[in-house]
């Protein structure tokens, strides 16, 4: 193997696999990257037999090749690399990599021990921008906490139906729904499409979708089969496997009629709460006080160990009766941050029903906030 491109881009794609490559003692390989070229690109691949990924570099080839080798030193040369150009060569399972200034050789292993990424194959697919699909994403990932004991928690469900795309995410606590409208999507599937991917997955796609976009495709095309599922980009290609489990039936608990219904500004509610909520106890209570007589909102929160705190904020609008409510203020904080209006919706019924968080006109993302009962 003999391949030439630049620092820079192998650098990149480089530090992705790094982020995949497992720490199995058992099973050594899966520290190991695996290099092989092709045509003019080089392809950079990383497993950890749950989620692997598939790079390409461009470059100028004059040998074909493959090697597989630590990825932890080869990442730290590059990260300590200038941008310039890199010739890499591949003699006795050893990769010579070298630049201007520098050489260094990398002892390899047999690319033949390496285990193989799976390619779904189906024509059956679904394409989305990127930018629409990293939003819907860091949007739901802050309503995720791991479970050891309910795997379908520990992932985001991607629905798929005649209204569009949906992903959905859930501790139990709070949960997190975003509609992506048929219209911003193109799909070839009839039916309808259900599947959990693991929080780690979306967590590893987001961080590529939100990367430098520059000469990358922007749009993201997803196809699944009944155990895993495939995210494509130009030169990117993530496979995950899926969580076998069927998803909480969360329709139920959204509410749809409120006695109480609130208008303020995202930025005064942020910073009451923030500030509040330093004095809460250790489960994050902190106590709501609406008065829509008055048109305001008291909270408060206190500690015996700390102290307490309160605050009074009053809304653009606010209606309904008087209602004392507490709620975890680090959960209320993750779905405010969450809303991308300046104004938001706060539905609220009784002091053990969910509260309902939303923009003031944008309904396809909602935050549903379980009570402390106190």
């Amino acid at each position: 193997m003999k391949f030439i491109t630049l620092v820079d881009n192998l650098k990149k794609a480089v530090v992705l696999a790094e982020r995949i490559t497992g720490r199995n003692l058992t099973l050594p390989i899966l520290s190991n990257i695996l290099i092989t070229t092709d045509k003019n690109k080089i392809y950079i691949s990383a497993t950890d037999l749950e989620l692997g990924i598939n790079l390409a570099v461009s470059g100028k080839m004059e040998e074909e090749g493959k090697i597989a080798i630590p990825v932890k030193t080869f990442s730290s040369f590059l990260n300590s690399l200038p941008e310039e150009k890199a010739t890499l060569k591949e003699e006795k399972n050893v990769l010579k990599v070298k630049t201007e200034n520098y050489e260094a050789d990398f002892q390899g292993i047999s690319a033949d021990d390496f285990p193989i990424i799976p390619s779904i194959k189906t024509e059956k697919y679904i394409e989305i921008e990127k930018n629409i699909l990293g939003k819907a994403i860091e949007q739901i990932i802050p309503s995720i906490s791991y479970n050891s004991t309910k795997p379908e928690l520990n992932g985001i469900l991607l629905k798929l139906d005649k209204g569009g795309l949906e992903l959905v995410g859930t501790d139990s606590f709070r949960l997190a729904r975003k509609t992506i409208n048929k219209n911003n999507i193109k799909t070839n599937i009839k039916d309808e499409l259900s599947v959990i991917i693991p929080l780690r997955t979306m967590q590893e796609l987001l961080r590529i979708l939100q990367g430098d976009s520059e000469g990358e495709s922007s749009v993201v095309r997803i196809s699944s089969d009944p155990n895993q599922i495939q995210f494509s980009l130009e030169d990117i290609r993530l496979v995950s496997r899926l969580i076998n489990a069927e998803y909480p039936k969360y329709f139920s608990i959204i509410p749809t009629d409120f006695e109480n219904k609130i208008l303020i500004s995202k930025k005064e509610l942020l910073e009451a709460v923030k500030i509040v909520g330093l004095f809460s106890g250790k489960i994050n209570d902190t106590k709501f006080k609406i008065d829509p007589q008055n048109k305001e909102i008291i909270i408060e929160a206190q500690d015996p160990s700390l102290g307490k705190s309160h605050t009074t904020v009053h809304p653009q609008e606010v209606s309904g009766i008087d209602l004392g409510i507490s709620f975890n203020y680090r959960f209320l904080l993750d779905g405010l941050n969450s809303v991308e209006e300046e104004t938001v919706f706060l539905g609220l019924n009784k002091e053990v029903n969910p509260g309902l968080l939303r923009g003031e006109k944008d309904n396809s993302f909602i935050y549903i906030l379980m009570p402390i009962k106190i």
